[in-house]
Protein backbone atom coordinates (compact mmCIF):
# COMPACT_ATOMS: atom_id res chain seq x y z
CA UNK A 1 0.00 0.00 0.00
CA UNK A 2 1.19 3.69 -1.10
CA UNK A 3 2.05 5.82 1.53
CA UNK A 4 -0.18 9.03 1.97
CA UNK A 5 2.56 11.11 0.99
CA UNK A 6 3.42 9.85 -2.20
CA UNK A 7 -0.61 9.15 -3.85
CA UNK A 8 -0.54 9.53 -7.74
CA UNK A 9 -4.22 9.99 -7.98
CA UNK A 10 -4.83 13.36 -9.08
CA UNK A 11 -8.73 14.68 -8.23
CA UNK A 12 -10.89 17.48 -9.34
CA UNK A 13 -10.81 20.41 -7.35
CA UNK A 14 -13.80 22.14 -6.01
CA UNK A 15 -15.26 24.13 -3.60
CA UNK A 16 -17.35 23.25 -0.73
CA UNK A 17 -19.08 25.63 1.84
CA UNK A 18 -16.24 28.15 0.35
CA UNK A 19 -13.59 26.35 1.03
CA UNK A 20 -11.24 24.56 -1.46
CA UNK A 21 -10.81 21.10 -1.68
CA UNK A 22 -10.52 18.11 -3.65
CA UNK A 23 -12.73 16.03 -4.72
CA UNK A 24 -12.88 11.84 -6.28
CA UNK A 25 -15.75 9.29 -6.62
CA UNK A 26 -13.42 6.86 -4.91
CA UNK A 27 -13.58 6.08 -1.08
CA UNK A 28 -10.49 7.20 0.65
CA UNK A 29 -9.50 5.20 3.72
CA UNK A 30 -9.08 7.26 7.00
CA UNK A 31 -5.63 5.89 7.02
CA UNK A 32 -4.72 7.02 3.73
CA UNK A 33 -5.73 11.03 4.44
CA UNK A 34 -2.98 13.09 3.19
CA UNK A 35 -1.40 14.91 6.57
CA UNK A 36 -2.87 17.88 7.11
CA UNK A 37 -5.94 17.72 5.15
CA UNK A 38 -9.24 16.83 6.41
CA UNK A 39 -11.74 14.26 4.93
CA UNK A 40 -15.14 14.11 4.40
CA UNK A 41 -18.15 11.49 2.58
CA UNK A 42 -20.79 13.05 0.74
CA UNK A 43 -23.98 10.80 1.04
CA UNK A 44 -27.09 10.81 -0.97
CA UNK A 45 -30.25 10.68 0.74
CA UNK A 46 -29.80 6.89 1.17
CA UNK A 47 -27.08 7.09 2.76
CA UNK A 48 -24.97 5.28 0.07
CA UNK A 49 -21.86 6.49 -0.56
CA UNK A 50 -20.81 9.12 -3.72
CA UNK A 51 -17.58 10.76 -3.44
CA UNK A 52 -14.59 11.51 -1.39
CA UNK A 53 -13.64 15.16 -0.64
CA UNK A 54 -10.41 16.36 1.23
CA UNK A 55 -10.10 19.99 2.40
CA UNK A 56 -6.85 21.89 3.62
CA UNK A 57 -8.83 23.62 6.74
CA UNK A 58 -11.88 21.23 8.30
CA UNK A 59 -15.45 22.23 7.92
CA UNK A 60 -17.82 23.09 10.83
CA UNK A 61 -20.23 20.40 10.76
CA UNK A 62 -23.54 19.86 12.42
CA UNK A 63 -23.98 18.72 16.47
CA UNK A 64 -27.40 17.47 15.10
CA UNK A 65 -26.00 15.18 12.21
CA UNK A 66 -25.38 14.83 8.23
CA UNK A 67 -25.13 18.93 7.20
CA UNK A 68 -27.02 18.75 4.05
CA UNK A 69 -25.77 20.52 0.83
CA UNK A 70 -27.84 23.90 -0.40
CA UNK A 71 -27.52 25.38 -3.90
CA UNK A 72 -24.13 27.20 -4.63
CA UNK A 73 -23.00 25.02 -1.47
CA UNK A 74 -20.68 22.66 -3.67
CA UNK A 75 -19.52 23.97 -6.85
CA UNK A 76 -17.83 21.46 -9.13
CA UNK A 77 -16.81 23.83 -12.12
CA UNK A 78 -14.04 25.53 -10.97
CA UNK A 79 -12.10 25.50 -13.74
CA UNK A 80 -9.25 24.98 -11.34
CA UNK A 81 -8.24 21.39 -12.61
CA UNK A 82 -6.69 18.06 -11.13
CA UNK A 83 -4.13 17.88 -8.64
CA UNK A 84 -2.48 14.97 -6.33
CA UNK A 85 -2.93 15.96 -2.69
CA UNK A 86 0.70 16.99 -2.26
CA UNK A 87 -0.07 19.43 -5.07
CA UNK A 88 -2.66 20.87 -3.88
CA UNK A 89 -1.03 21.79 -0.52
CA UNK A 90 1.94 23.22 -2.35
CA UNK A 91 -1.18 25.85 -3.92
CA UNK A 92 -2.86 26.43 -1.10
CA UNK A 93 -0.71 26.16 1.89
CA UNK A 94 2.71 27.21 0.63
CA UNK A 95 3.80 30.58 0.72
CA UNK A 96 5.62 30.68 -2.38
CA UNK A 97 3.27 29.31 -4.42
CA UNK A 98 2.42 32.16 -7.39
CA UNK A 99 -1.71 31.96 -6.75
CA UNK A 100 -2.91 34.12 -9.39
CA UNK A 101 -6.75 33.96 -8.87
CA UNK A 102 -6.73 31.29 -6.15
CA UNK A 103 -4.66 33.52 -3.83
CA UNK A 104 -6.83 36.17 -4.14
CA UNK A 105 -10.34 34.23 -4.32
CA UNK A 106 -8.87 32.70 -0.92
CA UNK A 107 -7.19 35.50 0.91
CA UNK A 108 -4.05 34.06 0.54
CA UNK A 109 -1.38 36.81 -0.13
CA UNK A 110 1.04 36.45 -3.02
Amino acid sequence: MEKPNTMPERMREIEIFGVPALYTNTPIDPEDIYPGMSLYELQGRDGRFLASVLTPVPIPVLSDGPRDLKPGELVMDTGAGYYTPAEFEEKYLSPDYGGGDSAERYGKES
